[in-house]
């Protein structure tokens, strides 16, 4: 179903080739919009409202060969907005979805690299991949919950973390760490433990919203050294790396318990490149693959690579409804600002 207010031409970021996204990324008012007529039978097209702003898109950008972009490929994916166009069959498979719908949700890497990425007017996406947005909910915290409220919520389930545990949050101050420490202190309790690192000038903010001890990670480096001295009498039940540290996992048998979980979204320090790509790729199969008996890692492992589906975009608006996940929002920027954001942690861009 098209939408006659759709205009032809829209705002949108992109880029041809791989980069530093301050040297790439082209800010551009002609566009192509994506035409409902062209739109999959199970997708929609969204109008929207606010993006989140990723690490993983500038990973991308950076690291992504030029062979790959046949098309100008427009970053970012996921956001909140309303419902522009439908697909021919999403009243079969989304049945609840109707035009003009406020939705949060996120679009997929195939279609980005297509030019229909989230840094944009208007961007189609899977309808399995959208939800209504709750109604309590303001557009730029659905932003926020579609990426990291999503991730947080598949490491929680992949930790199965339970009430009296000792989790640590490697990178609690971040985007998806702030998520975690509020979810974790709801499910381990009063009688467990919720451990942080962030700088010492986020502490506050980090106790704040629930952890009980946060850890400089500026003064304790390397952090596996520290952790073994202080936590390997009472050792952690689960880790949860949101940087990315191949020796927090390496050693984490001196501070995780046997039978402990270790959750890692973080790109093990993944630089510009297409060989620091192909390190990171190694990393994640000696951590997944290699034999304990030839000198792997004894504890279980798992890296979530997080896509909004219905599931977990709509436990991420539950919880966000009780007052158990609560975005911290760094700053906002308009469109046309995009370059002057820098390395801020948690970020919502209103377009």
């Amino acid at each position: 179903m098209a939408s006659s207010s759709i205009p032809p031409t829209m705002r949108a970021w992109s880029y041809k080739g791989r980069g530093q996204p301050a040297d790439v990324l082209k800010l551009t008012s002609d566009f192509t919009t994506p035409s409902p007529s062209n739109l999959g039978p199970n997708d929609v097209l969204v109008r929207i409202e606010y993006t989140a702003l990723t690490p993983s898109a500038s990973t991308l950008i950076s690291v992504l060969p030029n062979w790959i972009h046949t098309l100008p490929a427009v970053p970012e994916l996921v956001f909140s907005g309303r419902i522009a166009a439908l697909g021919s069959n999403v009243a079969t498979v989304r049945p609840g979805l109707t035009k003009d719908d406020p939705v949060f949700g996120g679009t997929t890497t195939q279609l980005y690299l297509k030019g229909h990425g989230a840094l944009a007017d208007y961007c189609p996406c899977p309808a399995e991949q959208v939800v209504v947005k709750p109604e309590d909910i303001s557009f730029r915290d659905a932003a926020a919950l579609a990426g990291n409220g999503v991730t947080a919520v598949e490491i929680l389930e992949a930790l199965a973390l339970k009430k009296g545990d000792k989790i640590l949050i490697n990178g609690g101050s971040g985007a998806t760490g702030t998520m975690l420490v509020q979810c974790a202190r709801a499910i381990v309790g009063e009688s467990g433990s919720v451990v942080a690192t962030c700088s010492e000038g986020n502490s506050e903010m980090v106790k704040r919203i629930g952890a009980d001890e946060t850890i400089d990670y500026r003064k304790h480096d390397p952090l596996h050294e520290y952790l073994a001295k202080e936590h390997s009498e009472t050792r952690f039940d689960a880790i949860a790396d949101t940087v990315g540290i191949q020796d927090l996992y390496a050693h984490s048998p001196e501070y995780l318990h046997e039978n402990g979980r270790f959750v890692n979204i973080g790109a093990m320090h993944v630089q510009s490149g297409l060989h620091s790509l192909f390190g990171y790729i190694w990393s994640q199969c000696v951590n997944l693959l290699w034999p304990k008996i030839l000198g792997g890692t004894p504890r279980w492992y798992k890296m979530v690579t997080a896509t909004p589906n219905q599931s977990t975009l709509s436990r991420s608006g539950e919880l966000a409804e009780k007052g158990l996940l609560t975005p911290v929002i760094d700053s906002e920027w308009e469109m046309e600002d995009v370059l002057e954001v820098g390395s801020s942690t948690v970020i919502s861009l209103l377009i």
